[in-house]
């Protein structure tokens, strides 16, 4: 399943009946219009990147995708900070740079968060801890820069004495947005409610693998406890707008399968690597069995979890072909 991509954007600007076709303007509606053009060029870079990684498996043409969004932001940051003041008025133009720039990096970030994650299964897990952290810091200083922009459009509007209201392109890309919006903050609730059991499950494996007892059953009394607050976490989770729960469901068939684990099959398996050494035949194959068993249920599992949640990206993000 692919992470869904936040949708970190400017602030959706409103543009004006009047058409802007140079860098040198002599009235107010045409130097809106400029920045407004280059911020929806950015935006629709970023909306063709969220519908091609949402409705297609080819990474080819999801990353270039990604290189065309990274390239019009560039550009689009090049132009507007090159603009000159209209009459003196330079905050609605350094807002907007500013906007851009902090978008280009907070990008940047992502990118790099994300291909941290080739690392090994611990590191992976305890980097994707970190990954969401910076998503949330990201969001959080991008809604200032965008109330900011959106604050010196107003002004710059109201000493010009320009009236602004949205137009149909505004209205059709802020529907869009909002739908982007809408799924990935559900997304993102069910992805780390079972996230949350990632990190003990990994440290099972790896004392399985070490054979080693007593750190086996640490994870495993670890595990308990994390699959029971992801648990709890899942179920406060309404389906998605009132009627599906098909992603919600397979993250919580995913969770009660961990859990159901650890406290049945894992605290057997513990009990006979005590012992290791002194396993009868009948014993190794108990052991070998519940190593099969879990390995087929789990490869079930979390296959049908990432199926529900590339299903639940096509069906409710709306494909972007402007």
């Amino acid at each position: 399943m692919r992470i869904s991509t936040f949708l970190l954007t400017a602030a959706l600007l409103t543009g004006l009946a009047t058409t802007a076709s140079a860098q040198t303007f002599t009235d107010p509606g045409a130097y809106n219009n400029f920045i407004v053009a280059e911020q929806r060029a950015m935006l629709k870079k970023n909306l063709r990147y969220i519908s091609k990684a949402a409705h297609s498996d080819n990474e080819k043409k999801i990353d270039s995708k990604r290189q065309d969004l990274i390239k019009q932001t560039e550009l689009s940051l090049n132009k507007v900070a090159k603009m000159p003041a209209f009459q003196d008025d330079k905050g609605f133009k350094e807002q907007t740079t500013e906007a851009l720039y902090q978008l280009l990096k907070v990008y940047s970030e992502d990118y790099k968060a994300v291909d941290m994650l080739a690392a090994t299964r611990t590191a992976t897990v305890e980097n994707m801890e970190q990954y969401f952290r910076l998503q949330e810091i990201a969001e959080a200083k991008m809604q200032v820069v965008n109330d900011s922009v959106d604050a010196a459009q107003k002004r710059f509007a109201q000493r010009h004495k320009m009236t602004i209201s949205e137009d149909p392109e505004g209205k059709r890309l802020a529907n869009y947005m909002r739908q982007v919006s809408e799924v990935n903050s559900y997304q993102h609730k069910v992805y780390l409610a079972q996230f949350r059991m990632e990190k003990a499950s990994a440290r099972l494996l790896d004392a399985l693998n070490a054979q080693d007892a007593a750190a086996f059953e640490a994870a495993r009394q670890q595990l308990v406890l994390d699959t029971q607050t992801a648990t709890k976490e899942l179920s406060a989770i309404a389906p998605f707008r009132g009627k599906d729960a098909q992603y919600r469901d397979a993250a919580r068939n995913l969770v009660k399968f961990y859990g159901a684990f650890a406290t049945n099959q894992a605290t057997q398996m513990q009990g006979l690597m005590e012992h290791k050494d002194r396993l009868t035949k009948v014993e190794a194959d108990k052991f070998n069995g519940f190593i099969k068993g879990y390995n087929t249920q789990n490869q079930k599992l979390v296959a049908a979890y990432n199926q529900a949640g590339s299903n639940f990206q096509a069906t409710y993000i709306p494909v972007f072909n402007d």
